[in-house]
């Protein structure tokens, strides 16, 4: 899990360091044009702010890279950690049973020790049969041999009696408890489904429409300054249009990763 948070956190990232340089080149733009008297102050001002703002973005973003870095490396332990800045990529999808969930087995595990319990106190009841052989001898008999037969009855049939039922009922709790996490489990697991259902609808329209459109919009943006056609704001507006799109996706695809990790592993 923490090693897909800092794929997800340099993605970011390296989004928000393309975007902070965008930017900048915009408003040094922005600056020479308000020399060139081609702009009036608020538009040179207003992309100086935009610019601001995606740098501090960008720097906050570097911090968390930083931030899941070192939780990873505390996790695996080692003193140094190097990894590959990968695209973001989905995750697989496990099949799994949900009769071998950590939970269940936990409760079934439980019923089998009050199982134990009980019948070994249900054992304590019986009659404890013995059979001894003897060979002895006196004076008349030189020799005597036989068999001696013992029963050992328990005397305190209450005290059982009570240990029996308090099992009996430690089987009935335990088994109610199964079902309510058995209810509970399923609810859970048809709800992360039906997440991960979103985010992969998501994904896909990014894949097929929104990365191309993202980029679309930032060439079109940027010619069109060039040639008048759009002022400084409209540009603003195209770029920042775009940067949803792309923040989004990054966003989508670590929360669809998540929830794969937390079915994959589900838990209650």
């Amino acid at each position: 899990m923490e090693y897909h948070n800092l794929s997800y956190q340099k993605q970011k990232a390296e989004t928000y360091r393309y975007l902070d340089s965008l930017y900048q080149n915009f408003a040094d733009a922005a600056e020479r044009r308000f020399e060139l008297g081609e702009t009036n102050y608020l538009e040179m001002i207003h992309a100086k702010s935009k610019q601001k703002l995606l740098e501090t973005a960008y720097k906050k973003s570097l911090l968390d890279v930083i931030v899941a870095h070192e939780q990873l490396r505390k996790l695996v332990q080692v003193d140094s950690l190097t990894i590959a800045n990968t695209p973001l990529e989905k995750l697989e999808l496990k099949t799994i049973s949900m009769d071998s969930n950590l939970g269940l087995l936990y409760y079934e595990e439980t019923k089998h020790y009050y199982k134990a319990i009980n019948q070994q106190e249900k054992q304590n009841l019986l009659p404890d049969l013995s059979v001894e052989y003897f060979q002895g001898s006196n004076s008349h008999v030189n020799t005597i041999q036989g068999y001696q037969f013992g029963v050992k009855i328990p005397l305190f049939f209450s005290g059982n009696a009570s240990k029996i039922k308090a099992s009996n009922i430690a089987l009935e709790i335990t088994e109610s408890e199964k079902q309510d996490y058995k209810i509970k489990l399923y609810a859970e697991y048809n709800l992360l489904l039906a997440k991960l259902q979103q985010y992969n609808e998501a994904i896909i329209y990014y894949e097929t429409q929104g990365k191309s459109l993202s980029e679309e919009i930032i060439k079109t943006a940027e010619r069109s300054l060039k040639e008048g056609e759009i002022d400084f704001f409209q540009y603003i507006q195209s770029i920042e249009t775009a940067t949803e799109i792309e923040l989004t996706y990054l966003e989508t695809i670590n929360a669809y990763n998540q929830t794969i990790i937390a079915i994959n592993y589900l838990i209650l």
